[in-house]
């Protein structure tokens, strides 16, 4: 309850309709609020159960709060009502996609609803959240969330393509020419397994696409290595 604010813009959905109140559901917080009667515009209060449904979506400006949160459909523009409901379809959109990807990836619900939470206090929503990690800004996750933020980036599934690769070169600027040729992938990250084998990664969402390029790019070091009398194997992981 001590997160909502005295005159902050609600989004507020119909429970119950009496004769002089309406009973609401506050749907971005767990709490129960009600609406007076003489709080709603003069139309409507000739004829409530006309112009309220229930199940309805309402947005209301928070007057008192107490057990229950009290607000007013009074002064509240049309602009101010139309962009309030679009920045809470936005942000129930982010949360299902925030919730989809943490579900693909077993963290348990009340996880994921703890770093909800925490995303709101340090970040105002998660939709804003997510404006920033595909901004490139970086965004503190707590740990079992730090390596989905790619994910979250695109929306889409990111997938690893790992692949080995073999060097040989008995020239004197052997090991040099291996590193000139790993320099050159493109978007693969490599690094030193042992002896003369290398570990190839590529991040990707589609992987099939993906091993054809991990394969393209292996193939083009091994040709390049090969030209100056060297020797290469590769294979997908």
């Amino acid at each position: 309850m001590d997160k909502i604010k005295r005159g902050e813009l609600v989004v507020a959905s119909v429970e119950e309709i009496h004769s002089s109140s309406v009973e609401l559901k506050l749907v971005e917080y767990d709490a129960k609020g009600f609406l007076n009667v003489s709080n709603i515009p003069g139309l409507w209060i000739r004829d409530l159960k006309k112009n309220l449904k229930k199940g309805q979506m309402i947005i209301g400006k928070v007057i008192h709060i107490d057990h229950l949160v009290e607000i007013s459909l009074k002064g509240i523009s049309r602009s101010e009502k139309e962009r309030r409901l679009k920045d809470y379809g936005k942000e129930t959109k982010a949360i299902r996609l925030f919730e989809r990807i943490s579900n693909e990836y077993k963290i348990s619900p009340k996880k994921i609803e703890n770093e909800i939470s925490l995303l709101k206090q340090n970040y105002g929503s998660v939709f804003e959240t997510l404006a920033l990690i595909r901004k490139g800004e970086e965004v503190n996750f707590s740990e079992d969330f730090s390596e989905l933020a790619e994910r979250f980036k695109t929306g889409e599934k990111v997938y690893e393509i790992k692949g080995e690769i073999e060097l040989h070169s008995d020239k004197s600027d052997g090991v040099d020419l291996i590193k000139n040729g790993l320099a050159e992938l493109n978007d693969i990250e490599g690094s030193y397994k042992g002896n003369t084998r290398f570990l190839l990664k590529l991040k990707t969402t589609n992987p099939k696409k993906g091993e054809k390029t991990l394969v393209k790019e292996a193939e083009k070091v091994i040709s390049k290595i090969k030209s100056k009398g060297g020797s290469g194997e590769f294979k997908l992981l």
